[in-house]
């Protein structure tokens, strides 16, 4: 019966390699005054999502007018209405109101009337929890770290005190997003104004990758003084070979009931933030990640996970698609050069979840998570 504080700072002392996400981070956490009793033990967590994981806003400004209107982005309230309607027919006007949201998730396809911040409210966690409300409760496949946040609640944690959430724009990459200064805000103040002088975070998905750039390469000696140990949540430190499907043909990145296969490949390929996850030629050099053909074997082409071969498919889609598709083999590029592979300053612990299995599994470990003990570990 331990907290989660308790739990992830285990974890960061290397005593626990490997544990189910479920048991790890909510079950082991229900003591309703865990903090309470020993409030040095809960130390402060900062939880950072994965993609499609923060809840984004546009602020909108009508020229030649003072007031900002401003609406959810990812995702609008009126979401499920729309989301039922485009399931069941492609016309219609709830239909075209859906395509057009669709649109609207093109980071660049802004207008310089209108911006689009991260949901910070409630020091950010409000924007980190869930995606899409019913009522109080969370619709089920848009929780994010939910579950997390009620259990560490019912342990005594509280929001602005030792529980924040930085939500980001995870369309973009920590080059262009404010991930890496807002992180850092919340670092800063945590540590001057609570009694611990460290903090942990716990990080999913793509909000890993993006974090090792901050870490690497735009935090100074007195913020990373600040971090305790990064909690690597199913990290694809190794990349995703579903993303590559996700760019080619269209695959599930968040959930179909909420945004559609094809749908999710034609913004994906917008998003310079999806390049990310492409595999890294360091641990899917030798594997062949897609085989296009019609059957006939000689006839089939077979794309391993190089950098060369993943920037020869990406140029075939731009070519076959035309500018709709275009600039993906210069997003691809960019990727490369983003300081994603290289081991951040901070102790690290890979936490790999249970969930719908994918090409191949989707955290990834190689050696370099000072925790892991033992020899170079990779975890598939």
């Amino acid at each position: 019966k331990r907290s989660l504080c308790s739990i992830l700072a285990t974890l960061a002392r290397g005593q626990m390699r490997r544990l189910p996400l479920h048991l790890s981070l909510v079950v082991l956490v229900h003591s309703d005054t865990a903090c309470e009793r020993s409030p040095d033990a809960c130390e402060p967590v900062i939880l950072v999502p994965g993609v499609m994981g923060s809840r984004l806003r546009q602020h909108t400004r009508v020229p030649g007018a003072l007031q900002t209107s401003s609406s959810h982005l990812w995702l609008p309230e009126s979401h499920r209405l729309l989301a039922r309607s485009a399931l069941s027919s492609r016309s219609g006007v709830l239909g075209g109101l859906y395509r057009s949201w669709v649109k609207s998730l093109d980071p660049r396809g802004g207008s310089r009337w209108s911006v689009v911040e991260p949901d910070r409210a409630n020091w950010g966690v409000k924007g980190v929890a869930c995606i899409l409300k019913a009522g109080r409760e969370c619709v089920s496949t848009a929780k994010v770290f939910w579950d997390m946040i009620v259990a560490l609640e019912k342990a005594g944690y509280r929001a602005g005190s030792n529980l924040f959430g930085v939500p980001y724009d995870w369309r973009l990459a920590p080059t262009e997003n404010k991930l890496c200064a807002d992180l850092a805000t919340v670092l800063h103040h945590v540590t001057n104004n609570t009694r611990h002088r460290k903090a942990l975070l716990a990080a999913h998905s793509l909000g890993n990758l993006q974090l090792v750039h901050c870490l690497n390469r735009v935090f100074s000696a007195e913020t990373l003084a600040k971090v305790k140990a990064l909690v690597a949540i199913a990290p694809p430190f190794g990349g995703s070979p579903q993303v590559a499907r996700v760019l080619f043909s269209g695959a599930e990145m968040v959930s179909r009931l909420i945004i559609s296969d094809l749908e999710t490949r034609d913004f994906a390929r917008q998003m310079p933030a999806a390049y990310m996850l492409l595999p890294s030629e360091r641990v899917f050099g030798n594997d062949t990640i897609l085989s296009l053909g019609t059957g006939d074997p000689a006839a089939r082409e077979d794309y391993l996970g190089t950098a060369a071969d993943m920037g020869a498919l990406l140029r075939k889609i731009e070519a076959h698609v035309g500018p709709e598709a275009s600039g993906m083999g210069q997003a691809h590029a960019a990727s490369l050069r983003a300081d994603m592979w290289e081991a951040p300053p901070v102790p690290v612990v890979c936490v790999i979840g249970a969930g719908v299995p994918t090409h191949v599994s989707f955290g990834y470990c190689e050696g370099w998570p000072r925790s892991m003990v033992g020899s170079l570990a990779r975890l598939r």
